[in-house]
């Protein structure tokens, strides 16, 4: 499955990752070309998203009123809180999308970040193959079939930099000579983006974890002020403020280069909400869509009122002619059919004729 998603994934993001970097020439320009890039591509996916948060604030209060009202039958509950969305036109589920997009980008991202080789340097299948071979043989990485090297890729580079000597008798020396012009790329402030941060050793590749966690509390943060108060809002808030520290240990699971990618998106995600905020607050949102359906229930309101009256005095034009008898009789027809209907007893109609 994982493979599946790497295939659909990765090979069209790899592709846009190799155009931005031919056209830069630089691999960590164009990983911050390419993240700004698919932040704003997915801008109406996120306002769409903003919208819904703001509508789940708004139906929260109703929500929580049909369960209080439906406690001991979940599928009356169930069905009124349906009739209520579709009246509504409201679908929940419409959140989850940028969140599943995200997770696509990231692990398409992963794919790239993990094979530069594949995706950026366009090294032939076969050609791989045989570095790889090379590699195994050497103890690079270990052989198929065994536990492989976490990023075998990223391995195999930074031997070619450091043990060219080694491939050139099997591999084309413009190959090399690519990988070997590459390896300096993936070196930022002095960072080594093919190597894996390592909690048990203090060093420079800390500063990742780091400014990952910084910028996802940024976010945090952004997010939290302009999410409107709703019922449970402290629960979230703290699944919330929980991420953060997920991103920070999360960092020390892969290679410098996707905390980088990490810190990227966070930085580009909190210029996003900025834009998106002045344009489109969520809380203003919230308030609005409260005004509206506050405005739309009263006008609902005044129209069955409207209708009563008219039904009301359609019955008191139908009663002209009739003896005071006869019309007390009607009436009281009418009430015992309102009190049928009400308990869901059969209403008989004595006046009926044969």
């Amino acid at each position: 499955m994982f493979n599946f998603i790497n295939l659909i994934v990765g090979v069209p993001l790899g592709w846009g990752m190799w155009f931005l970097y031919t056209l830069t020439n630089n691999y960590a320009v164009a990983l911050l070309l390419f993240t700004f890039i698919m932040r704003f591509a997915m801008m109406p996916v996120t306002l769409r998203q903003q919208k819904t948060s703001a509508k789940m604030a708004m139906f929260r209060p109703m929500q929580d009123e049909l369960q209080k009202k439906y406690a001991n039958n979940k599928q009356k509950y169930n069905e009124e809180l349906q009739k209520l969305w579709k009246k509504e036109n409201f679908n929940p589920a419409s959140g989850c999308l940028p969140m599943m997009l995200t997770m696509f980008l990231l692990i398409g991202m992963i794919d790239i970040i993990y094979k530069p080789l594949t995706h950026i340097l366009r090294i032939p299948s076969d050609v791989l193959a045989s570095i790889t071979e090379i590699a195994a043989e050497m103890g690079v990485i270990t052989a198929a079939g065994q536990n492989m090297t976490r990023a075998p890729q990223l391995a195999i580079l930074r031997d070619v930099y450091e043990n060219a000597g080694y491939y050139q008798s099997s591999i084309d020396a413009e190959i090399i000579e690519r990988m070997h012009a590459f390896m300096p790329q993936m070196n930022l402030f002095g960072i080594d983006l093919t190597a894996f941060p390592q909690m048990s050793v203090f060093s420079l590749l800390w500063l990742i974890p780091i400014l990952s966690g910084l910028t996802s509390v940024l976010m945090t943060i952004l997010t939290v002020r302009n999410t409107p108060a709703q019922p449970g809002a402290g629960s979230m808030k703290m699944m919330m403020y929980a991420m953060p520290v997920m991103s920070f240990f999360f960092t020390f699971q892969f290679p410098a280069g996707v905390g980088i990618y990490w810190i990227y998106s966070n930085t580009a995600g909190f210029v996003q909400q900025m834009v998106m905020n002045k344009l489109f607050n969520p809380k203003e949102m919230a308030e609005k869509a409260k005004q509206e359906m506050e405005e739309r229930r009263e006008k609902e309101r005044l129209e069955r009122i409207e209708a009563k009256k008219q039904a009301k005095a359609k019955g008191e034009d139908s009663d002209a002619g009739l003896s005071k008898k006869e019309a007390a009789s009607r009436k009281l027809a009418q009430a015992r059919k309102r009190d049928a209907e009400k308990y869901g007893d059969v209403y008989e109609d004595g006046n009926e004729s044969d």
